[in-house]
């Protein structure tokens, strides 16, 4: 009997209403308030409303990072919300119809491309996405007409997974549009006010010689990202969010800018040459000034902050930190410690962060101290040689915010993790070197030592780690492959169902041994579930032909595609509805920017109530790759160019979710999947300490302060060997180092089925996964359970490692849902 939990009712339920209350705090949290002033709070209630954005929001990105929840709340439904009058709706109609035009015109172009395509995959991969229109000029009468005298003008941008941005206009950079436009507006209106809704960065050089009131960064707002901005705006909220990641001034001043992606030359390799110097690393290190910098942000009040108290002791610093609201409106502010540890032979970045915190909201002229905690491996630097992370003898400048404010010193040189060599290079890496850092004066500092607290060393055992089960230990061969390769979406031997979800374990063992399948969908963004589902009188299920459905199939599919997809799906009236609204929250990249741990694990508790609503058992999420450049199509999806940021943050979310008994998460792209393009081929080349300090970090934080039920190899390789195979990294680091015990699974056709159908540039190899304990392939083909099964008969694939994987996979299944007797 299939089972579908999702709601018959129609009517938006307590969860969902609740969890739209959630996002438009978390959204209010986020947004970055870059210059201001004194135009926001906005006075005046009378305003002129522009730009791509404005009525069409984007609300989240494409691909994985798509949901589809019952509404979203533009930009300008929410300033109307709040009680604004938006006196520019004939400009906004006009924008309406070149809208409709180009993207009727974008469908016709993708039609023509795929006609006589029979392959979803090939159509998939052969569709191009469609570009966010960027807008339609501004006239004198629009100007005439708005009787106002404050603009509002909102730049919009909209990437996904599968596709790099890119450093041209219309894109990174303004097209003339746009710029004509900022313009004529800047020299029209009194008070001018530029939102940037974009999941990533933009060129800003028009700030340079454009009077601009305001400057707000939206991000993504989720499904309540308008009625959040006008909280913002109206000063209903204060702005506290921060940015998770610096703004060049110039994409030439970014040390990755001609060697990612596309701009590279070889789209199959990707040199990490920047080393440990990324964002905020770079710039402090080889003093460039960015535009914006990590943690920067305005709000409506000021703050004072001091250090109030510091030791060190069972190698952890804790710290104390007082802050006082000084100015005249309630706020909250973000906290940020930052060290300078000793330069050493191999160098080492200007400061790193070590510790962030938030305060409760303060009225004016109140003070409250808080804590902040830091281990001695925050200050650790990795030694190739030694294979170890050890601590440098000399000086370490503790740093509140940009303030030295202690002195913390060590004698000797200090081995705090002996570990291993692992994912050696293929050639050698040119890497970056920081000149001599400049001086730092320490007079006046507080000081601490740090020798009389340093723990032990410590030492790891590498043997390879096995998981057994009674069950998978009496199965046979063909059943240990069933199992070990996932069941795909379409399979109608489903026992539990959650229609648009991106895959489920293998069904087709529930009859025989009683293992039911489970469900995994996509994020980060929100449960990526189709809307609504007719389940039939005879118990098949379809996706309800209703306009959200329909819409989702017109964006994504074409041709053949979109025609199969389409008459596959049934009428409401034939059967029951269930309804499947989950929430569409404020991207990764925004939560990020609140820099509220405590936020993250209440938004990652509602989501596991969703979860247990729809029957979801793993949510494919937090996307917790570095944002090393602004041109990564999934930058809105990660949190951050700090790994710091990313690991405590990704850790809080996935505790929330894992509140819910049974319920997980994968944390993903495990690991240096930085770069969409040929994401199933390239190569991200880097040193081993660059891997280690930068690449792994953020996943050895979440790992280590969560235990996420899963996590997902990436597509590409490190260093020339595939994720899904490369045993250094899924058990010397993950599980022998980290102590991880969960489930691995693949991203989504990341393995050909076999090598004899390809070249080894193309994908990782499904023969080899088990073995370097990659335990479940997903999504699940016919061809890679014949190629696992060809494998056992020719001893190219081992029992032993199938039994294993499998073990955990049935041990996830087992947390989800009692195991029938067979």
């Amino acid at each position: 009997m299939k089972i579908l939990k999702a709601t018959t009712s129609k009517e938006a339920s307590e969860l969902e209403l609740g969890g739209r209350a959630l996002a438009r705090k978390a959204a209010a949290e986020g947004f970055v308030l870059l210059e201001n002033d004194g135009t926001l709070p906005l006075k005046e209630k009378k305003l002129a409303l522009y730009g791509a954005g404005a009525r069409m929001t984007v609300k989240g990105g494409t691909g994985s990072g798509a949901v589809r929840e019952r509404y979203s709340v533009t930009i300008e439904e929410g300033l109307v919300n709040a009680g604004f009058e938006i006196t520019t709706s004939a400009w906004l109609d006009r924008f309406d119809t070149f809208y409709a035009d180009t993207y009727e015109s974008y469908r016709q172009e993708q039609e023509e491309r795929v006609k006589g395509m029979k392959s979803f995959y090939q159509i998939l991969h052969t569709v191009r996405p469609f570009r966010h229109p960027t807008g339609i000029p501004v006239t004198e009468e629009d100007v005439t007409a708005s009787a106002s005298d404050t603009a509002v003008y909102v730049l919009a941008r909209q990437a996904g997974e599968g596709n790099d941005r890119v450093d041209e206009q219309g894109d990174y950079r303004l097209d003339d549009i746009e710029r004509e436009n900022l313009e004529f507006l800047s020299s029209h209106y009194r008070n001018f006010v530029v939102i940037v809704n974009c999941g990533g960065v933009l060129d800003l050089s028009f700030m340079d010689t454009l009077h601009v009131s305001a400057l707000v960064y939206f991000v993504q707002g989720g499904e309540e990202g308008g009625n959040a901005l006008a909280d913002v705006l109206s000063g209903r909220r204060n702005f506290s969010g921060r940015l998770a990641s610096s703004w060049a001034y110039r994409f030439e001043d970014i040390p990755s800018n001609s060697t990612y992606s596309y701009l590279g030359g070889d789209k199959y390799n990707q040199e990490y040459n920047e080393g440990i110097y990324v964002g905020y690393r770079f710039f402090d290190s080889f003093g460039v000034k960015p535009r914006y910098r990590f943690g920067y942000g305005l709000s409506y009040t000021e703050f004072e902050a001091g250090l109030a108290g510091i030791k060190a002791e069972d190698g952890f610093v804790t710290l104390q930190a007082e802050v006082k609201n000084s100015g005249a409106s309630a706020g909250r502010e973000t906290l940020f410690a930052y060290v300078s540890v000793p330069f050493g032979k191999n160098g080492a970045e200007m400061k790193r962060l070590t510790a962030f915190g938030k305060t409760k909201e303060l009225a004016p002229g109140e003070s409250v101290t808080t804590p902040l905690r830091f281990s001695f491996r925050d200050l650790a630097v990795y030694d190739e040689e030694k294979a170890a992370f050890i601590l440098r003898s000399g000086e370490y400048v503790l740093y509140l915010g940009d303030r030295p404010c202690a002195l913390m010193t060590l004698a000797d040189e200090k081995i705090l993790e002996q570990c291993v060599n692992v994912c050696p290079a293929e050639h050698p890496i040119e890497e970056i070197v920081p000149p001599a850092r400049a001086a730092v004066s320490t007079e006046g500092l507080i000081r601490v030592s740090l020798d009389e607290a340093l723990p032990e060393t410590l030492f790891h055992d590498y043997t390879k780690p096995e998981a057994s089960d009674p069950l998978t230990d009496a199965m046979s061969g063909e059943q240990l492959i069933r199992l070990t390769v996932g069941g795909g979406t379409s399979n109608k031997n489903l026992q539990v169902e959650a229609m648009g979800a991106s895959g489920t374990t293998a069904p087709d063992l529930y009859e025989s041994l009683g293992i039911p399948n489970v469900i995994l969908s996509d994020g980060p963004a929100g449960l990526n579930l189709t809307s609504q589902v007719v389940e039939l009188p005879d118990g098949a299920t379809k996706a309800a032909r209703v306009p959200e459905n329909l819409e989702a199939y017109r964006r994504y599919f074409f041709g053949f595609a979109g025609m199969a997809l389409k008459s596959q799906m049934a009428d409401p009236s034939e059967g029951t509805v269930h309804y499947q609204y989950a929430t569409a929250w404020p991207c990764s990249q925004l939560l990020a920017q609140s820099f509220d741990e405590a936020l993250l694990e209440e938004v990652g508790d509602a989501v596991g109530a969703e979860m247990e609503a729809f029957g979801v058992t793993v949510w494919l999420a937090p996307g917790m790759n570095i944002q090393r450049n602004p041109l990564c199509g999934r930058t809105f999806e990660y949190y951050s160019e700090d790994p710091l940021v990313s690991g405590k943050l990704a850790a809080a979310i996935v505790r929330g979710v894992q509140r819910h008994p049974g319920k997980g998460m994968s944390v993903k792209h495990f690991a240096a999947n930085n770069c969409e393009l040929e994401r199933n081929m390239s190569s991200s080349n880097m040193t081993e300490r660059t891997l280690r300090e930068i690449y792994l970090r953020g996943f050895e934080i979440a790992v280590k302060e969560s235990a996420p039920m899963t996590v997902m190899a990436a597509y590409n390789k490190v260093n020339g060997v595939y994720c899904t195979n490369n045993e250094d990294l899924l058990v010397k680091v993950l599980r022998n180092e980290w102590g991880f015990e969960g489930m691995v699974m693949s991203d989504w056709d990341s393995m050909k089925a076999s090598r004899e159908d390809c070249t080894a540039a193309e994908s990782g190899d499904v023969q080899k996964a088990a073995a370097a304990q990659c335990d479940l392939v997903m999504p699940g083909r016919p061809d890679q359970l014949e190629a696992l099964q060809k494998g056992l008969e020719s001893g190219r694939v081992q029992v032993e490692d199938l039994r294993r994987s499998a073990a955990r996979i049935l041990h996830m299944i087992r947390k989800n849902t009692v195991l029938e007797s067979r």
